[in-house]
């Protein structure tokens, strides 16, 4: 098992059921959706967001209208 700081700047936001490896940090502001990895050694950055399994750029969906 291997040990390491995890960051979470101030104004970040981790997801539930959201999981940090090791040596991994959040900028200042930035948000992990939920259930979402953020793998050892990455760096979220400020102000930014993003999901996933591992994380990606969370991008918005346009609404669909039924019919």
């Amino acid at each position: 098992m291997q040990l390491d700081t995890v960051r979470l700047d101030a104004g970040a936001t981790l997801g539930p059921h959201s999981v940090v490896l090791p040596a991994a940090g959040i900028g200042t502001g930035a948000t992990v959706g939920p259930a979402s990895l953020v793998m050892r050694g990455e760096q979220v950055p400020t102000g930014s967001r993003w999901s996933g399994n591992p994380i990606a750029p969370w991008t918005a969906e346009p609404a669909t209208v039924a019919d």
